[in-house]
């Protein structure tokens, strides 16, 4: 059976791409973060993790899913502001690290990817 729920999902679902893809739409491309690199080593844990970020065209045939986003190209005609690719979900990445006084901290750090 055809289940047009199913197919609206899976064609409005987001892309995950690789650095190398040719992709113009809007992607999800992997981003590894590691704390070392950056000198932060007062972070136990995780030593690294995977941020993600969002770039590429947001065709309009994509924003009904953003009531927003079609409203303001409704009132701006002239087009001067386009629709942007941005996540519609983050999560939550949890963490130990130490603290001013050498305390060790647990702490869910939110919307980090």
């Amino acid at each position: 059976t055809h289940d047009p729920g199913t197919v609206r999902r899976k064609r409005m679902a987001g892309l995950n791409c690789e650095q190398d893809s040719n992709e113009e739409r809007c992607c999800r491309y992997p981003l590894q973060v590691d704390f070392r690199e950056f000198g932060w080593d007062w972070i136990i844990a995780p030593n690294t993790y995977q941020a993600y970020y969002c770039a590429g065209d947001c065709p309009p045939i994509f924003l009904q899913k953003y009531p927003h986003t079609h409203l303001v190209q409704q009132v701006n005609k002239a087009g001067s502001v386009g629709p942007c690719c941005t996540p519609t979900k983050m999560s939550n990445i949890s963490m130990l690290y130490f603290d001013d006084d050498g305390n060790i901290i647990y702490a869910k750090l939110p919307d980090m990817k």
